[in-house]
């Protein structure tokens, strides 16, 4: 039997133990880079995407000002541009964000002309509510022309509300 004696240390023994968290951590490593790379790859699809659908949005802008060059068509041309970016789920986006809480939308009718018209039937539970909503509408950078209509302030409120929206034909 021959033992060393040397004054150097010796490694350790590895116990199974050892061996399998060094497994169990290089699988989460390759799970983790896996993900991450896929994550990556996802986030490049969504970018080209996007492009793609601004590149879609400017060629269809083109198209509608270089086929209606004349003034009545220039007019129809900005309205098929602003049916294009304002829709209704859009408007209706805009306006949640201007709505305080003690005020909802009763009613919603949009005119597409030269701007966006919109004839707002609110309902408030107090004047100071419907009063905020019509500041927050006036401030907000979406909308334009606000001009408060018929209202009833007895207890609840009901008023109509016109106002632009967007800033195509502003």
């Amino acid at each position: 039997m021959s033992r060393d004696f040397s004054t150097r240390p010796q490694a350790p023994a590895r116990s199974p133990l050892d061996l399998a968290l060094v497994a169990v951590g290089l699988t989460a490593l390759a799970w983790s880079a896996s993900c991450a790379h896929g994550s990556w790859r996802d986030a490049r699809e969504k970018r080209a995407r996007v492009e793609e659908a601004r590149r879609e949005l400017a060629s269809a802008r083109e198209r509608v000002s270089s086929a209606l060059p004349s003034s009545t068509e220039a007019a129809f041309s900005r309205q098929a541009l602003l049916s294009l970016e304002a829709t209704p789920p859009v408007v209706l986006s805009a306006l949640a964000t201007v709505l305080p809480p003690d005020v909802r939308l009763d009613g919603l009718a949009l005119d597409y002309g030269g701007a966006l018209q919109l004839r707002l039937h609110v309902v408030a539970r107090n004047a100071a509510a419907y009063d905020l909503f019509l500041s927050r509408l006036e401030a907000s950078p979406q909308f334009g022309s606000v001009s408060p209509g018929e209202e009833n302030r007895d207890g609840e409120v009901r008023a109509v509300v016109s106002a632009s929206f967007g800033s195509v034909g502003r």
